[in-house]
Protein backbone atom coordinates (compact mmCIF):
# COMPACT_ATOMS: atom_id res chain seq x y z
CA UNK A 1 0.00 0.00 0.00
CA UNK A 2 3.02 2.28 0.27
CA UNK A 3 2.96 2.75 -3.51
CA UNK A 4 -0.82 2.58 -3.93
CA UNK A 5 -1.79 5.11 -1.22
CA UNK A 6 -0.19 8.24 -2.77
CA UNK A 7 -1.67 7.38 -6.17
CA UNK A 8 -5.15 7.04 -4.69
CA UNK A 9 -4.72 10.27 -2.71
CA UNK A 10 -3.64 12.16 -5.83
CA UNK A 11 -6.50 10.70 -7.86
CA UNK A 12 -9.04 11.72 -5.22
CA UNK A 13 -8.01 15.40 -5.01
CA UNK A 14 -10.22 16.03 -8.06
CA UNK A 15 -12.32 12.91 -8.46
CA UNK A 16 -13.95 13.69 -11.81
CA UNK A 17 -10.66 14.77 -13.37
CA UNK A 18 -8.94 11.69 -11.95
CA UNK A 19 -11.60 9.37 -13.37
CA UNK A 20 -11.39 11.08 -16.77
CA UNK A 21 -7.59 10.77 -16.76
CA UNK A 22 -7.86 7.03 -16.03
CA UNK A 23 -10.34 6.53 -18.89
CA UNK A 24 -7.99 8.35 -21.24
CA UNK A 25 -5.10 6.14 -20.12
CA UNK A 26 -7.07 3.03 -21.04
CA UNK A 27 -8.97 4.17 -24.12
CA UNK A 28 -7.05 7.20 -25.40
CA UNK A 29 -4.71 7.40 -28.38
CA UNK A 30 -1.37 5.88 -27.27
CA UNK A 31 0.49 7.93 -29.89
CA UNK A 32 -0.35 11.20 -28.11
CA UNK A 33 2.56 12.41 -25.94
CA UNK A 34 0.53 12.78 -22.71
CA UNK A 35 -0.98 9.33 -23.17
CA UNK A 36 2.45 7.82 -23.73
CA UNK A 37 3.77 9.56 -20.61
CA UNK A 38 0.84 8.26 -18.54
CA UNK A 39 1.44 4.70 -19.75
CA UNK A 40 5.11 5.07 -18.85
CA UNK A 41 4.12 6.06 -15.30
CA UNK A 42 1.87 2.99 -15.09
CA UNK A 43 4.73 0.75 -16.25
CA UNK A 44 7.10 2.29 -13.69
CA UNK A 45 4.49 1.81 -10.96
CA UNK A 46 4.01 -1.83 -11.91
CA UNK A 47 7.78 -2.38 -11.90
CA UNK A 48 8.03 -0.87 -8.40
CA UNK A 49 5.16 -3.04 -7.13
CA UNK A 50 6.74 -6.14 -8.71
CA UNK A 51 10.07 -5.37 -7.02
CA UNK A 52 8.37 -5.17 -3.63
CA UNK A 53 6.39 -8.35 -4.22
CA UNK A 54 9.49 -10.21 -5.35
CA UNK A 55 11.44 -8.95 -2.33
CA UNK A 56 8.69 -10.00 0.08
CA UNK A 57 8.10 -13.42 -1.43
CA UNK A 58 10.47 -14.39 -4.23
CA UNK A 59 8.44 -16.47 -6.65
CA UNK A 60 10.00 -15.62 -9.96
CA UNK A 61 10.03 -12.41 -11.97
CA UNK A 62 7.07 -13.44 -14.10
CA UNK A 63 4.85 -14.11 -11.10
CA UNK A 64 5.73 -10.80 -9.43
CA UNK A 65 5.20 -8.87 -12.66
CA UNK A 66 1.83 -10.54 -13.25
CA UNK A 67 0.71 -9.90 -9.67
CA UNK A 68 1.84 -6.26 -9.98
CA UNK A 69 -0.23 -5.85 -13.13
CA UNK A 70 -3.26 -7.25 -11.29
CA UNK A 71 -2.64 -4.88 -8.36
CA UNK A 72 -2.45 -2.01 -10.85
CA UNK A 73 -5.71 -3.10 -12.47
CA UNK A 74 -7.43 -3.34 -9.08
CA UNK A 75 -6.25 0.14 -8.19
CA UNK A 76 -7.17 1.81 -11.49
CA UNK A 77 -10.56 0.13 -11.91
CA UNK A 78 -11.44 0.97 -8.30
CA UNK A 79 -10.50 4.62 -8.78
CA UNK A 80 -12.32 4.93 -12.13
CA UNK A 81 -15.54 3.08 -11.26
CA UNK A 82 -18.66 5.24 -11.09
CA UNK A 83 -19.89 3.29 -8.08
CA UNK A 84 -16.83 4.48 -6.12
CA UNK A 85 -16.99 8.15 -7.16
CA UNK A 86 -18.57 9.16 -3.85
CA UNK A 87 -16.19 7.21 -1.61
CA UNK A 88 -13.83 9.04 0.69
CA UNK A 89 -10.14 8.38 0.08
CA UNK A 90 -9.80 6.15 3.15
CA UNK A 91 -12.80 4.01 2.15
CA UNK A 92 -11.43 3.57 -1.36
CA UNK A 93 -8.01 2.62 0.05
CA UNK A 94 -9.66 0.02 2.32
CA UNK A 95 -11.54 -1.44 -0.64
CA UNK A 96 -8.37 -1.67 -2.71
CA UNK A 97 -6.45 -3.17 0.23
CA UNK A 98 -9.17 -5.82 0.70
CA UNK A 99 -9.04 -6.79 -2.96
CA UNK A 100 -5.24 -6.95 -2.98
CA UNK A 101 -5.20 -9.05 0.21
CA UNK A 102 -7.19 -11.74 -1.57
CA UNK A 103 -4.56 -11.83 -4.30
CA UNK A 104 -1.52 -11.50 -2.04
CA UNK A 105 -2.06 -12.89 1.46
CA UNK A 106 0.22 -11.49 4.14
Amino acid sequence: MAIVRPIVECNRTQIDNGRFYLREMVFGDPTEPQHSAALSIVAQTEEAIAAILDREKPAGAGDAATAARIVSAIMFVSMAASVNAGLETEALERDIRTQISLLIPR
